[in-house]
């Protein structure tokens, strides 16, 4: 669905994020990979909150190429 950087705080940001529909149909995201292996793991409850706001991010981009056509 799309690529996406993230700043977590003041001291942490991930570049390359993917945006994808999970193995279950639901939006979920990825860390990077490097050399084949992701860079990165994420507890349950983080991955989720990165997923929410990378899909409203996505709709408000969405949103806002729709009323500039």
């Amino acid at each position: 669905m799309a690529y996406f950087d993230i700043e977590i705080g003041p001291h942490l940001r991930l570049f390359n994020m993917v945006l994808k529909i999970g193995p279950d149909g639901r939006p979920r995201s990825y860390a990077p990979k490097v050399r084949g292996k992701r860079a990165a793991s994420f507890h349950p409850d983080l991955a989720q909150q990165i997923t929410d706001a990378a899909e409203a991010a996505l709709k408000e981009r969405a949103a806002h190429a729709y009323r500039r056509n």
